[in-house]
């Protein structure tokens, strides 16, 4: 019987497996089909659009778009900038709430030429504001009067999705992607007619362009309504429209906000930022609930309110003195004296902003890891949790002498106030090469950058633009850390330095790229011994290094003989021929190789 029926039994092995093979194969297309057919389509209303004022057309027919920086569209042309700051989207321009691009009192925009090709103001670049109704004056020297708009979209969310990425490479790109409708309609959303209104088509080909725009019937009743639909909807879900007005002031843009808490103040030793906390850390912190904090090894702390540049700063206790820091830019106030404060001494501070209006905090100074302090956001109180059991209250630690700092998320790093990087003991060690700026340096953007939430950049994450900007405004960071994306890339963690923008005091990830970031401070002599103030407010020279000691103020344009490069805990400074020291920030002095 077993031999008569072998033959059987190995065709219906065989058969079995090749049924299997048939199947695999088939779930393995089906997947692949599968995950192609059902890919979540990006919502066109999420989208963040810019304008580039158009006019014409013009004898050839086609419209003529602003090119008042180079002779060629770029970035500086747009109002706003697709990928800039003003940006909108769908809820910037509804029909109770229209994105005003008209203007009642119009203007002449120039460039940064002058009609026989010559910079005006140097090298100084500035952006586009141009409006319906406004003249350009156009790098030739031409002029055009802005009469409509081309619709550009946001080119990192565009290359997210589709791969595309030269956003005003091609003019009629977008159109390749959606397709664009214009009408006027009045206040509640009914249609006017007007034949004058068009987007703008050459041949079989339509573009992002509407012109027209200021031959509406009623400019002050009256809206510009654009609807956008995907082309393709396995690409692109949802139409979008969009509502303009000719009249009325533009209502402010609504940014993405980030939904990290955002550290409102900073606190300092000698080497560099150890720590933060926030305003709700201040508006739980009382007497008998105040913020821990470790007694810095020199006895020094430094106080600084991000969101309130001029605020001051006074203390309670008569044995500390609180003076603006000269090694911080003079934002912040230096608190010396900690070391005569028995431990578990508690200190008020007040913070007075430059409205008039005051916040208190309170800190209790001693040893973070022995129970009986106070705690960060009254989790706790008296070191003692609810059921009785001994548990050391969350704090910040400032040593800052090579001892280790915790921040408030627990992880561990060492470092020394003389520069040396912060090397990681939490779970993840980050190997960072020796060329790149350590914890504690400042750094500024040489090209447009973000500030992204993780260190995998990406749209949805991105927190702020920072526009290329001339040098004496470059935005500055400080760097507080580092990370690394998922394919490995090497990130900076930073803080936003620069006081007085609404990012001030935002946390979050920058690229490490020395094409976009350097360090602000010069590390090296000029060859030639030569630096120039470039500071609008000219720079002061003191008597020692630490800049104390005020004794001469050099204007703007100053050429200055300098001897020696001096290092000041991560900062450096120059010292001049006749013995004086000036800094060497690079947006306030710049070097001559000439």
């Amino acid at each position: 019987m077993e031999t008569t029926h072998r033959p059987h039994a190995n065709k219906l092995v065989r058969w079995l497996l090749l049924s299997l093979v048939a199947i695999a194969t088939t779930i393995t297309v089906s997947l692949g089909i599968s995950n192609k057919a059902h890919a979540v389509p990006y919502d066109l209303n999420n989208m963040r659009w810019g304008l580039l004022p158009a006019g014409g057309p013009d004898k050839s027919g086609f419209p003529i778009f602003s090119n008042f920086d180079t002779a060629a569209i770029s970035s500086t042309d747009w109002s706003p900038d697709p990928d800039g700051d003003q940006s909108f989207t769908s809820k910037d321009a509804t029909l109770q709430k229209p994105y005003v691009i008209g203007t009642d009192t119009p203007k002449t925009v120039i460039g940064n030429y002058d009609k026989d090709g010559n910079p005006i103001g140097g090298d100084i670049k500035h952006q586009s504001d141009a409006k319906i109704g406004d003249t350009i004056q156009q790098q030739d020297g031409s002029t055009m009067t802005v009469t409509g708009f081309r619709i550009g979209a946001n080119a990192t969310e565009m290359g997210s999705v589709t791969g595309y990425g030269g956003w005003y490479d091609n003019l009629r790109a977008e159109s390749e992607f959606f397709d664009f409708q214009v009408q006027e309609v009045d206040r509640n959303g009914q249609v006017v007619p007007n034949n004058k209104l068009t987007v703008f088509k050459k041949g079989n080909f339509q573009w992002s362009t509407i012109l027209g725009v200021d031959k509406i019937t009623d400019r002050k009743n009256n809206l510009v309504k654009v609807t956008i639909t995907p082309i393709n909807s396995s690409i692109f879900a949802n139409p979008q429209t969009l509502y303009f007005s000719l009249t009325g002031v533009q209502a402010p843009v609504v940014e993405p906000k980030s939904k990290e808490s955002n550290i409102g103040y900073a606190l300092y030793g000698t080497g560099g930022k150890i720590g933060g906390f926030t305003s709700k850390d201040v508006a739980t912190s009382t007497e008998k609930t105040p913020i821990l904090l470790e007694t810095p090894s020199d006895g020094n702390l430094y106080l600084e309110d991000l969101s309130n540049p001029g605020a001051t700063w006074k203390a309670d206790n008569p044995k500390l003195t609180l003076v603006k820091d000269p090694n911080q830019d003079q934002l912040g106030y230096r608190v010396s004296g900690l070391k005569s404060l028995a431990p578990g001494t508690i200190v008020k501070f007040t913070d007075t902003k430059v409205d008039g209006t005051t916040e208190d905090v309170y800190f209790k100074f001693g040893n973070p890891t022995t129970p009986g302090g106070g705690t960060t956001g009254g989790n706790t109180a008296n070191g003692v949790n609810p059921t009785g059991s001994t548990t050391p209250p969350a704090s910040i630690t400032t040593t800052t002498s090579g001892s280790s700092v915790v921040n408030q998320q627990g992880t561990t790093t060492t470092g020394t106030s003389q520069g040396t990087p912060a090397t990681s003991t939490s779970n993840t060690s980050i190997a960072v090469p020796k060329d790149v700026a350590v914890k504690g340096q400042v750094v500024y953007g040489l090209k447009k950058l973000g500030l992204y939430k993780n260190p995998t950049f990406t749209s949805s994450k991105r927190i702020a633009w920072y526009p290329k900007q001339k040098r004496i405004n470059r935005p500055m960071f400080v760097v507080t850390g580092y990370a690394r994306s998922a394919n490995g890339t090497l990130r900076y963690k930073v803080r936003d330095v620069n006081h007085g923008t609404k990012t001030a005091g935002k946390t979050g990830y920058i690229t490490t790229s020395k094409k976009v970031v350097l360090p602000v401070y010069y590390a090296s002599l000029p060859k030639n011994n030569k630096i120039t103030v470039i500071s609008k407010k000219g720079v002061n020279a003191y008597k020692a290094k630490n800049l104390t000691g005020k004794l001469k103020h050099y204007k703007t344009g100053t050429h200055l003989t300098v001897k020696k490069l001096v290092k000041h805990n991560l900062t450096t400074r120059y010292q001049l021929s006749n013995g004086l020291y000036v800094t060497a920030n690079k947006k306030l002095v710049i070097v001559e190789n000439n």
